[in-house]
């Protein structure tokens, strides 16, 4: 004998009733989301916290490697090799130079410039300012690390 759905009566007061065949069905359709919603909330980040970025800029070398100044326009930055590594050298104002490794701080994703002094992970779109390194847009957790830079007549020696 089948259950029905829903029925009404005089004891419900006209009302629907709702017997436990509905309740079981409303059951099974809820499970499929219930099963998945962890996956879901850990493939959209939900389940690390949110943590500031750091501030701390860590320093690396490089071996040796004479890039001309003159390559490197004020206001601007570039992307070089320094042996293995992808490093990039900007000039913020006229006569100062710095350099970083192009690595991002988050999962080590090749920064490109994109405009100006604004440098951009393509993996994940973390971004950084060339002017000091340091993390502007997450998901990158600290500045990119410092590579020791001199001028010395026009020449950048990075290392």
């Amino acid at each position: 004998m089948t259950e029905p759905l829903a029925a009404t009566s005089a004891s419900t007061g006209g009302a629907a009733a709702v017997g436990p065949c509905t309740q079981r069905r409303a059951v099974l359709a809820a499970l499929p989301g219930i099963i998945l919603l962890p996956g879901i909330a850990s493939a959209c980040g939900m389940t690390e916290p949110a943590q500031p970025p750091s501030t701390v800029q860590q320093t690396t070398t490089v071996p040796a490697t004479t890039i001309a100044a003159a390559e490197i326009p004020p206001g601007t930055a570039k992307q070089f090799r320094a042996g293995e590594a992808t490093v990039i050298v900007a000039q913020p104002v006229e006569g100062e130079f710095v350099a970083y490794s192009a690595r991002c701080t988050h999962q080590g994703g090749v920064v490109q410039v994109i405009e100006g002094m604004t440098l951009r992970c393509p993996l994940h779109g973390a971004e950084y300012d060339a002017t000091d390194g340091r993390n502007t847009l997450p998901p990158a957790p600290r500045p990119l690390d410092a590579i020791p830079v001199t001028e010395s007549g026009g020449q950048l020696t990075l290392g």
